[in-house]
């Protein structure tokens, strides 16, 4: 019965498993193969990791599609330029930071103050990806764009390929992903059952084994009728039936109406009868 339970609680894994992969794809909420989908003006198109930033405004679900601008100053620490005014308006303007100098909240506001729709800040001397974060909670208030962070390489990339000024743009892309937690607590909240469901098994099997073994156990006045009798070498009885030890001369038995003997310290079930 354990063994049975304890597939219960495997199947029921993979069953919470299965439906949350099958949710997120019907949702559309599953990670998408590129954050950061670039096109130059000659159609060539790249394809860029980026790591959102933990404060902020998430990117839209299909996407928010801008032209690229450095900044000026680059590092964005300081009130930056305006992008410029374009004659058509069916694009937004993403603003390219360079990283250090000042914490990253204050860079993307300051891009946003500027007009920016998003802001991409990129690594400087090494191309690792950083979940940009804020400790200033006011600051943090303010911040109504997303942003993300690239490597020093794709930032390269960027710039002499996609940039506004090269006739290109590209398309910030949502990367979804849960935090742990959102998946470690169901999951520990189906193990939590399956384990309550075991020790209330257990406990209900042992209830009732002791309540059959009780009902089964000859009471003291049905003790009381049996006969003793005093064991010495040569009787017929000289083994017990139950424990298959020998007697020794002096035990004292009780005379089973089945013609054997038991020491008086067994405890007879009506079934030995």
């Amino acid at each position: 019965m354990l063994l049975s339970l304890g597939m219960l609680m495997l199947s029921a894994t993979q069953i919470y498993t299965i439906f949350t992969v099958q949710l997120f794809a019907f949702l559309n909420l599953l990670p998408v193969e590129a954050d950061i989908i670039a096109y130059s003006f000659d159609n060539k198109t790249g394809n860029f990791d980026d790591l959102p930033a933990r404060f902020g405004y998430r990117l839209p679900s299909d996407g928010l599609k801008g032209f690229l601008i450095g900044a000026r100053p680059e590092n964005a620490c300081m009130p930056i330029e305006p992008p410029p005014r374009a004659d058509n308006a069916s694009g937004a303007f993403i603003v390219l930071i360079k990283r250090f100098d000042c914490n990253f909240d204050i860079k993307v506001l300051n891009a946003q103050k500027a007009g920016y729709k998003a802001a991409i800040v990129h690594n400087v001397d090494s191309d690792d990806l950083i979940s940009m974060g804020s400790n200033d909670l006011d600051v943090m208030k303010q911040i109504d764009i997303p942003s993300v962070f690239i490597s020093e390489e794709t930032a390269n990339s960027l710039k002499e390929d996609y940039s506004y000024d090269k006739g290109g743009h590209v398309v910030l892309m949502p990367d979804f992903s849960l935090p742990l937690e959102y998946y470690l607590i169901p999951f520990l909240i189906i193990v939590g059952i399956c384990l309550i469901l075991i020790v209330v098994f257990m406990i209900t099997k042992f209830v009732q084994d002791r309540h059959r073994a009780r009902r089964s156990r000859l009471r003291k006045d049905q003790l009381k009728k049996l006969p003793i009798h005093k064991y010495k070498k040569g009787d017929v009885y000289d083994v017990c039936a139950i424990c298959l030890d020998e007697y020794e001369d002096g035990d004292k038995l009780r005379v089973l109406p089945c013609s054997h003997g038991e020491p008086l310290g067994h405890v007879l079930n009506s079934s030995e009868l």
